[in-house]
């Protein structure tokens, strides 16, 4: 089928701009992107990773996005039912700190100062405000989610799922309230999960202070990093098997400056080779100082507040009671852990307890988002149990019912993660989030878990009730995201259709914290695993290797490269770069490999365009008149076809990329139009002009459909100008299939002639010979196959590589000043009499010679100085190393056209 159009509405210049806000728009208005449950069709389903109401976007969501898009675009083409659901996430800590903060500097308040309701009604102003931001920026970067769908984490009826999932697991006996150490931020106040810990190298000092046997005047020596904690001790260590200190198990040692009584025991957490051998055992501030604990029947005792401040009287931990213990010294009562610290040292040196104190390095867990080190902390908090609940998500992906890609470098990680999970504290000090629902009766201390007060004062038999303060971990309405927002607890119909998921799209550092917790939670509440598939992909960072942040300004804003370069180069771009898994080093200039490429599919649909008779892509039609170059070009088309198809199906979203760009820009643009040019001018033969249109146009046509899950807006608007009446939108369109066109002759014989024009290209360029000028060809060769492709495919080498005769020669004797090429054995020559002054030619190329040899010998000698290279910078040496190569290649490619003349 055909179209009669003319060229005189091709624009010359392609305005990105004016076509992408053009089929954003449309795309939207005909529901291109609305899922609907179609019995008649299997579901492919897509959960966007709900970003942060923090803040706008950053470059990382634009890979994660893009990546996405990329798939919904394709099985949405391969004939799937396409959800590609939207929405966003409140992250509780995260947000509450930026609106804190933005509340201080505006107001000079504290939530304090507005209390709890009239504060999170802030936070949900902040969250209008960067929620429709974010929302705004994916439709900006074409992704084509069903925008009618969008949910939120703290929506109505999300908050209602997240609810009943607590209620569900407190009643199964899966979550509990117990003391735990947390990672607590005494900034916040607030426990946090450890994924919001930022793990630095910190120089600090390793003290070893004395501690003295009781009734005795010998001393021990115990080495700590943080001595403020002596305070809580209760108890020393040593290694099973230190033969050495054996005979000390069960002695009594003092705690300088609180003179607590604590034994001496044994623990295989103690390594006999590290420090003293001896470990001060602190159950209340330290991790595995707990766990030694509850090993060997410790107390604990808590000697800081929850603003990290040194508390006037210790704190005995028992159960759910906190008693007082021993007072701390008078001079530490109410001081910041930190000065505490700089005044124990003091006091421990005046009474003759610091043995020494060495300088050391070590790794400390900050706050990700006060930035202040977090205090291992025993509190008071709920917790999940988990090691019955993830043994299903465990074998899910050890038997391969999720796979993970690039599955060789995460599974093990992901194994050992799951093999060693530890109970998961969920409450938060926090306003911002889905409050716990508990409630406790205030008369007689009963709690019960229900969805509403009205629920817990039935359930209690009085009024007289108060909720839990605490609010939900962000992660425990996150982990329910590819059924929650299908509806569950409800049996909806889009729950039974969309559900499971098939794939997601995420960063490895969030497999455990979220991924591996959505399998938990689609086995304990769905009964299956949410996906099939999981993508994990590479970082994003700048063009010297570094994470991008704030604080080193080197961010990239993915709307500003939208405004600048367009949202199909954004997106090409981050394609082009990127490989499976790795990361990607990105500086703003790289995007205009994206607008080059644009411009170039324009400008060849353009030229195709200007030269039609009509828009037919009945290329079958014109068979009879195939050249060797439209059998090629068809051959070539099937191949990229099932390489870009297989290449999606196999997560390999950057190479399938990369096989359609180089088809199209190489095989399609550089080859087969400039080959058919001849054919597209000629008035005399339109039934070979005819084939060339044809076969030309429906190439493109399959380019743009392969090209639109990465660019979308420009294979749209070129798509619309070639379509067929019968055709659908781009968007929608059926994927093209190979077809079975693959021919191996045409395609070995256009290697051949390809290599032939380009030897004779390089030949020219390298001797200098004018483009312009026509140069003849003489060959020599015993095979007769390749005199036959030679022949027959004159046009074509003459043509492209400006050539006027070619012919075969049995003797030397014409090969006098001739530029030589070799191709599959065959001897080619130029004769360049006539086409340059060959004397002319000679002496510059002595010229040149010399002065290269010169840069040659000047490189050589300083490489081989070593005081040079032992002082300049590693990329000065590697620059010159480089130069150096690159001279002495070009200095020998001069030698042999020198010797040539």
């Amino acid at each position: 089928m055909s179209q009669e159009r003319t060229t005189s509405d091709i624009p010359k210049i392609y305005e990105p701009k004016a076509v992408e806000a053009h089929w954003n728009k449309t795309w939207q208005e005909n529901g291109s992107y609305d899922a609907t449950v179609n019995p008649n069709r299997k579901p492919y389903t897509i959960v966007i990773p709900p970003p942060n109401v923090t803040s706008v976007l950053h470059i990382g969501h634009a890979l994660n996005n893009t990546i996405q898009d990329i798939l919904t675009r394709f099985y949405r083409k391969k004939g799937y039912e396409m959800l590609y659901l939207p929405g966003t996430d409140h992250a509780g800590i995260a947000t509450q700190a930026v609106v804190e903060k933005n509340l201080k500097k505006e107001e000079n308040l504290t939530r304090y100062d507005l209390g709890r309701e009239k504060f999170v009604e802030r936070v949900w102003a902040w969250k209008e405000k960067n929620g429709n931001a974010i929302i705004h920026q994916l439709k900006e970067m074409g992704c084509s989610c069903d925008w009618k769908r969008e949910r939120f984490t703290r929506d109505e009826a999300y908050s209602h799922a997240v609810l009943e999932v607590f209620i569900r697991l407190y009643e199964k006996g899966d979550i509990y309230k117990g003391h735990r150490i947390v990672n607590w931020d005494p900034a916040a106040a607030t426990a946090l999960s450890d994924e919001e810990v930022i793990h630095k190298e910190v120089q600090g000092k390793l003290y070893h202070i004395r501690y003295k046997l009781k009734d005795s005047d010998d001393f021990i020596s115990v080495a700590t990093t943080r001595p403020e904690t002596l305070l809580g001790d209760t108890g020393v260590a040593i290694a099973p098997d230190d033969e050495e200190k054996a005979h000390l198990i069960g002695k009594t040692v003092i705690i300088p400056l609180v003179n607590r009584e604590v034994k001496i025991f044994s623990d295989e957490h103690v390594d006999k080779d590290f420090g003293s051998g001896f470990v001060k055992a602190t159950p209340a501030h330290d991790p595995n100082d707990f766990d030694m604990g509850k090993r060997n029947d410790l107390s604990q005792i808590l000697m800081l507040d929850k603003d990290g401040k040194i508390l006037p009287v210790c704190l005995l931990v028992k159960g759910d009671e906190e008693t007082p213990e021993l007072p701390n010294p008078d001079f530490l009562a109410g001081l910041d852990r930190f000065e505490a610290r700089k005044k124990i040292i003091v006091e421990l040196k005046k009474i003759g307890q610091i043995e020494k104190i060495e300088d050391y390095t070590h790794s400390v867990g900050h706050s990700e988002r006060t930035d202040v080190p977090i205090e291992p902390y025993l509190s008071s908090q709920w917790f999940v149990r988990m090691k019955d609940l993830a043994a299903p998500a465990l074998k899910a992906v050890v038997d391969g019912t999720v796979k993970l890609h690039p599955g060789d470098r995460w599974y093990k990680t992901y194994i050992h993660w799951m093999e060693n999970i530890h109970d998961w504290c969920i409450s938060r000090q926090l306003w911002w989030g889905h409050r716990i629902p508990i409630y406790y009766c205030n008369d007689t201390g009963r709690m019960v878990a229900k969805h509403t007060r009205e629920e817990a004062i039935e359930a209690l038999g009085t009024e007289n009730i108060r909720q839990d303060e605490d609010v939900m971990d962000t992660w425990f309405s996150s982990w329910l995201w590819p059924f929650a927002t299908l509806g569950w607890p409800e049996k909806t119909e889009d729950l039974a259709y969309f559900y499971p998921t098939q794939t997601l799209v995420t960063a490895p550092e969030i497999l455990f914290f979220w991924v591996a917790r959505m399998i938990i939670s689609g086995y304990e509440f769905m009964g299956e695993a949410p996906f099939k598939d999981v993508y994990l992909h590479g970082t994003v960072r700048d063009n010297q290797g570094r994470k991008m942040s704030k604080s080193l300004g080197n961010g990239i804003d993915p709307l500003n490269i939208v405004e600048i370069y367009s949202a199909d180069a954004l997106r090409s771009t981050l394609m082009m770069l990127s490989s499976e898994g790795q990361d990607i080093n990105l500086a703003e200039s790289d995007f205009e490999i994206g607008r080059n490429f644009s411009n170039k599919i324009w400008n060849s649909y353009r030229f195709l365009g200007m030269n039609l008779d009509d828009i037919s892509d009945d290329y079958q039609a014109y068979s009879d008149n195939f050249e060797v170059a439209d059998k090629w070009i068809l051959s070539r088309l099937d191949r990229t076809i099932q390489s870009v198809t297989g290449s999606l199906e196999a997560f390999h979203m950057s190479d399938a990329f990369k096989a359609i760009y180089h088809f199209f820009w190489d095989d399609f643009c550089d080859w087969y139009l400039e080959l058919i040019k001849a054919r597209l001018y000629d008035d005399v033969d339109p039934a070979g002009r005819k084939t060339a249109q044809t076969v030309a146009t429906y190439v493109l046509k399959q380019c743009m459909h392969m090209l639109h899950p990465v660019i979308p807006f420009i294979t749209e608007e070129i798509w619309q100008r070639l379509k067929n009446d019968d055709e659908d939108d781009l968007v929608k369109a059926a994927w093209p299939e190979a077809i079975g066109q693959i021919d191996q002759d045409a395609e070995t014989e256009m290697a051949f002639v390809q290599a032939v024009i380009t030897g004779i290209r390089t030949a020219r360029g390298e001797m200098n010979i004018p483009p312009a000028a026509r140069a003849n060809l003489l060959y020599r060769t015993t095979e007769n196959k390749i005199s036959g492709m030679l022949e027959a495919h004159s046009t074509y080498i003459q043509s492209l590589a400006r050539i006027d005769s070619i012919v075969a020669i049995t003797d030397q004797s014409d090969l006098q000043s001739a530029a030589a090429v070799v191709v599959n054995g065959a001897e080619l020559f130029i004769p360049l009499a006539g086409l340059i002054d060959v004397e002319l030619e000679k002496k510059r190329l002595d010229k040149e010679i010399g002065r290269l040899e010169k840069q040659v010998t000047g490189l050589e000698k300083k490489l081989s100085n070593d005081s040079f290279l032992a002082k300049a910078p590693a990329e000065v040496v590697a620059k010159d190393k480089q130069k150096l190569h690159d001279f002495a290649e070009k200095l020998g490619k001069l030698k042999q056209n020198l010797d040539r003349l």
